[in-house]
Formats: structure tokens, sequence, C-alpha cells
């Protein structure tokens, strides 16, 4: 767990970790610079539970706290989580289930359902599709030989979630399984990173940063990847450029898929991003 600022919520999540009927584990949460009483309320739930490793992020941000975390864990299956979410019941044993039959590097994708005060998006199954897991943060396990990739994280991203995706998605070694199980229900809130509730600016410059991945990925595994995805995200690159600069025409006609298409039109202006608001509240 990297947490920062979640006194609201750190203790129900850190409790929602240890209910799970899973023997052997350690709970990792790693403070990334709380200035309330996160690291108060850890420091107090941790002198009752031996399971329970805090220490404080040596250097700053999410990314580094994961890692950092990371590299403190010696358990085989690793799975991330949030200071304000919540692991449903049981579903910690269903993976590790679950990936004892995979072939590694293994990574195991569930759901993810949310959990919100908003009752048009409470409950809200992603993905819907059945038979289809979430690719990043707190809804994939891996093992070791997996996080050999999916923790090696640019510490320049902001995030996780991109980098993970990006692995899963453009990676041939890995062998990538789907579950319907929820993961976790993940609290929607004013204070999460990224939401489609921010203005049509301060969403832009974290997706901005967001998708620096696409170079980022590119330039560490090109010597790995095949050359058709090469190609690909070579396209993704140039599409991207061109939502920055908002030439949402010269989108319309790169060479990606029609997913990556349509996001990256929704966010290349103010008007379709609102646009995009619009369709999602429907």
């Amino acid at each position: 767990m990297a947490v920062k600022n979640e006194c609201v919520h750190i203790e129900s999540a850190i409790q929602s970790i240890q209910r799970q009927n899973v023997g052997n584990i350690e709970i990792i949460v790693i403070d990334d610079g709380s200035t309330d009483s996160t690291v108060e309320i850890i420091k107090s739930i941790a002198l009752t539970d031996g399971r329970i490793i805090f220490d404080n992020n040596p250097t700053s941000g999410k990314v580094s706290a994961f890692k950092h975390g990371y590299r403190l864990a010696q358990g085989e299956c690793i799975a991330l989580f949030a200071g304000d979410d919540i692991m449903p019941l049981d579903s910690l044993a269903k993976r590790m289930n679950d990936m004892q039959n995979m072939e590694s590097p293994a990574i195991l994708m569930s759901k993810i359902q949310v959990l919100s005060e908003d009752k048009r998006i409470d409950g809200i199954l992603i993905p819907k599709r059945k038979g289809r897991g979430n690719p990043s943060g707190a809804s994939i396990m891996f093992d070791r030989a997996a996080a050999k990739y999916l923790m090696d994280i640019p510490d320049s991203l902001p995030n996780e979630d991109t980098w993970m995706d990006f692995c899963l998605t453009y990676l041939p070694m890995l062998h990538v399984k789907s579950h319907d199980d929820v993961a976790c229900l993940w609290r929607v809130h004013s204070g999460n990173s990224i939401t489609i509730k921010d203005d049509y600016q301060t969403f832009n410059k974290k997706f901005s940063k967001r998708m620096n991945v696409i170079d980022e990925f590119l330039n560490k595994y090109k010597e790995i990847l095949p050359i058709d995805r090469i190609a690909y995200l070579k396209n993704l690159s140039c599409a991207e450029n061109y939502r920055r600069k908002g030439d949402w025409l010269d989108i319309l006609f790169a060479k990606i898929t029609l997913s990556d298409k349509l996001r990256f039109l929704a966010y290349s202006n103010k008007y379709f991003y609102a646009m995009r608001k619009i369709i999602r509240s429907i």
C-alpha cells in the first residue's frame, strides 16, 4: 500500500485486508509524506498485528512508494492496494488460488467495483464484460517473475496504473488471465488522482503526464518487443502528440485502434471532453 493523507479511510482499508482468510501474508504500508494523522493511525493498527510492515518513503511520489514497498516484500504473490479502497472478503484467497494454476510470469486480472456517494455510478463493475478483468492497480495480482517488468516503473510517471496496463497489453512473455471476482471496491471521491469530474484543463494536465508512459515504455522495452507492437506504439505516440495539440482531425486518421482513437478524441479539447462527460452521466 502506498498512502498519503488518508486519515479518513486508511483504517477501513487496512482492516479489509486484515479480514482476508489468507494465513501467510504481509501487509506492507508505505507513507508518502502524510501531513495528517495517517501515520499515527497505521502505527496504532500495527501494534496489534505483526503482519503489518510500516515504513516511510525514502524519496517522494506514489510510484517510488510502491517500489519501496515491493523491495521490502518477501512473498511470491504481490498485489497493490490504495489507502482509501476496500478489499472484499475472501477476494485475496480466490485470487491466490487461481494464481497457483498459472504459468510464470503470471498476472491475474480481476474486476473493480465503484464505491461512491453518487448513486449514478455506485456499484458499477469495471469492466462490465464477463470474463474480462481490469488491467491495472488494485485489480491485478502477479508473481515475482512478472514483477520484474511491472514494478520497473519509471519514477517520472505520476502513477503505476498506466505502466502496468502497458505491460499487460504489449509484453509478449507475460501470461495474463482474467476472472470475474471483484478485487477492490474503488472509492471515487475528490481526492482521486484523476477523475472525469475534473475540469478539462486539470484533467488534460494529469492525463498528459500519464501518457508519458508511451515513450517511456517504448524506450525501455524496444529490444524485446515484437516489431508490430513497436510500430503500433510509435503510432500511439504520434496520436498522443496530436491530442496534446488539439489536432483532432489528425487523430481521426491515426493508425491506432478505434478504442484508442475515441479516447484520444474525447480528451483532445474541452468541447469533446464536455460531450464525454454528458454521455457518461446519462
